[in-house]
């Protein structure tokens, strides 16, 4: 290896712009050169040492067999890596290179170090770099994935805002669980005009309440227009600024991951969508790399760290693999091919908690890798998210895991899958105004931002003894409300049984009947079913709400072995164990009940009636096995546990 020297060229011909010579017998040389070409166009002139001849001599041909050369118009030349760096360097966005190699000693070291080890070994780096990145030299564009990604989000948004929409009068409307006006007055009473900053939802500027009507329906039409590109920038602000209003309005029923999910890959999606009237896959802007790698991190966060939770838990059923013993029966909304996934044996079960590790875990460090490596990170994380779409009810989370995983896949792969003249000839033309050098800039800042405050915002979590800077707290303060960052970790300790409240309702007190809801377990004779990607929220709600009242349950038997005899007995105990305010809603859904509330009733099964008294059962479920199914038709074997809440009246509960 030749160390980088400056020199004046005694004999040749000096070229008139800068040139690279390479050994253009080298397959690894070669290769990069292709890539390197379309990243720096007209501006470096690149040439085997096998066609130029002697013409710049003194240099010889053993030297041009062990680097290259950049043979600049002054005469000087430059090999190795400070020669890669310095032809890279003539586009602006890869600049930063040659920036950080002239100042940091230590980076130019390991630089040199590195090229003169791959050097030594072209023919080996040559087979994995065709292993790695494939023979394809195309400098990864990702037109088609900005195309799909951008529908996929419009699909998710229809599916969220139609979701909501049908159902939220009864959880939020003026006769619903918890009404969005009595929230927002709160909200006002409490911090005055700087409510939206709390609480920001455009609800504020909508004095009637019919303003989550107008929310939902608005977001559904935007929906339909991005997903057609028409006014595709305009639509990804609006859709997002709508679902932001839906989130902080749907309170306690809107507290889910894939909520948070939704508005973070929203926000995001504002700077992939282009801002024109429609979006062309022959006619577009190039999209920014930082845009690309922010939708990559998005989604390595969300994948790593579910895998981390998990872990750091300490929950014993994931270290020894046997979380999925349990996992098909104790999940929220349960269906009936979870049934059979449950009948497997164990070490299936076992097998199969070892890959979700493996692909949690181990699969996201794939995603910032070379064109090969991040297809099977897209493969692995697509197959995940359908074998959890094939088990479970998860609303449109898995849709919108595979949409991130869209940016895995460059338009060299996708083109094959389109046949349109338009889309074969979409190209990764630059633009070269200083508009797009501001532009581009500008999502640098952004994306040096977003890193910060994510990393800052995750480390929290995982380490909270953990000190920030002021600045930093009070910024990750002031926009959680806008949820454009988040943490995420689903399932961090597994439920090994399956609590179920059973509401029962009378006229007299004497001959009780059972109220049904719409899709939580009930009938042992009812089988689980698919509902998604529609989220039933109450009924989701319902699931968090039993395992809660059985921990208060076992509390309350610890301290009095009696079972409670009033509502008044349940209630002393529900004050003394002092009950976090998430869990008021179920309470104010037991008197909507008794109140005869339309909204609430039409989220239940075919319940029309007003009950005069109420009781809550608590109850353990758990999946038939092949013979008792066989045997019974029962999907479900329940055993009753004991009475939570006796018999009560609307006096009562007031």
């Amino acid at each position: 290896m030749i160390k980088t020297k400056p020199d004046k060229l005694k004999i040749g011909v000096r070229p008139s712009i800068s040139t690279m010579v390479y050994d253009g017998d080298c397959g690894f040389c070669t290769y990069w050169i292709n890539r390197w070409k379309t990243r720096t166009r007209e501006k470096i002139h690149y040439i085997s040492y096998q066609e130029c001849g002697d013409q710049f001599s003194p240099l010889s041909e053993n030297e041009f067999q062990t680097s290259v050369f950049l043979i600049l118009p002054s005469g000087i030349f430059l090999s190795g890596a400070e020669a890669v760096f310095r032809s890279l360097a003539s586009n602006r966005f890869l600049s930063w290179l040659n920036w950080i190699y002239k100042r940091i000693r230590l980076f130019r070291i390991l630089s040199e170090s590195v090229y003169s080890f791959i050097a030594a070994n072209r023919n080996f780096f040559s087979k994995v770099t065709k292993l790695l990145w494939g023979k394809n030299t195309e400098v990864p564009s990702y037109h088609i994935s900005r195309w799909l990604f951008l529908k996929f989000i419009a699909v998710i948004y229809c599916i969220a805002f139609t979701s909501f929409w049908i159902q939220w009068k009864g959880l939020v409307g003026p006769e619903g669980i918890l009404p969005i006006t009595e929230y927002f007055n709160h909200i006002k009473n409490q911090f005055g005009n700087l409510g939206f900053l709390h609480a920001p939802s455009l609800q504020w500027f909508f004095q009637d309440f019919g303003g989550m009507d107008f929310i939902c329906i608005s977001g559904m039409i935007f929906s339909v227009l991005l997903l057609l590109g028409i006014l595709p920038g305009i639509s990804a602000v609006l859709l997002w600024l709508l679902y932001l209003s839906v989130y902080t309005g749907g309170q306690r029923f809107l507290s889910f991951q894939w909520d948070i999910l939704l508005l973070e890959a929203g926000f995001l999606s504002i700077f992939i969508a282009p801002f024109c009237f429609r979006f062309q896959l022959s006619k577009q802007n190039p999209l920014s790399g930082g845009c690309v790698f922010l939708t990559r991190w998005l989604l390595f966060r969300l994948m790593f760290f579910s895998g981390v939770t998990k872990l750091a838990s300490g929950d014993s059923v994931w270290t020894d693999l046997t979380a999925l013993t349990y996992h098909y029966e104790t999940q929220p909304l349960a269906t009936w091919t979870a049934w059979y996934m449950h009948q497997l044996p164990v070490w299936f079960h076992q097998l199969s908690t070892g890959f979700m590790f493996f692909v949690e875990l181990i699969i996201p460090f794939f995603i910032f890798g070379p064109r090969r490596v991040k297809l099977c990170a897209w493969f692995y994380v697509t197959l995940l998210m359908g074998l959890i779409l094939f088990t479970g009810n998860y609303t449109f989370f898995n849709l919108l895991t595979v949409s991130l995983c869209i940016f895995l896949v460059d338009d060299s792969i996708l083109r094959k899958f389109f046949k349109s003249d338009e889309v074969l000839s979409v190209s990764n033309n630059t633009e070269s105004s200083s508009w797009s050098l501001i532009k581009e800039k500008s999502i640098i800042g952004f994306v040096l931002i977003m890193l910060l405050f994510s990393s800052a915002h995750t480390a929290s979590r995982y380490f909270p003894d953990l000190k920030f800077s002021s600045a930093i707290h009070n910024t990750l303060s002031s926009i959680r409300p806008f949820a454009i960052i988040n943490t995420y970790g689903l399932f961090s300790v597994m439920t090994a049984t399956r609590p179920e409240l059973i509401i029962e309702k009378s006229e007299d007190g004497k001959d009780w009947k059972e109220i049904h809801f719409k899709w939580k377990a009930g009938r042992e004779d009812v089988g689980p079913g698919f509902v998604q990607p529609h989220q039933p929220r109450l009924d989701w709600q319902m699931w968090f709400a039993s395992l809660f009242f059985e921990q208060v349950d076992e509390i309350y038997w610890q301290m009095n072995t009696t079972k409670p005899e009033t509502f008044q007995d349940h209630a002393a105990l529900m004050n003394r164990l002092r009950v976090p305010s998430g869990y008021h809603w179920f309470y104010r859904f037991l008197r909507k009940l008794l109140e005869g509330s339309p909204s609430v009733l039409s989220l239940l099964e075919d319940e029309t009636e007003t009950p005069k008294y109420l009781r809550v059962w608590l109850y353990n479920y758990h999946f038939t096995n092949s013979d008792q199914k066989k045997k019974t038709g029962h999907w479900w074997a329940r055993d009753q546990k004991r009475i939570l809440i006796p018999s009560f009246t609307l006096n009562d509960i007031q």
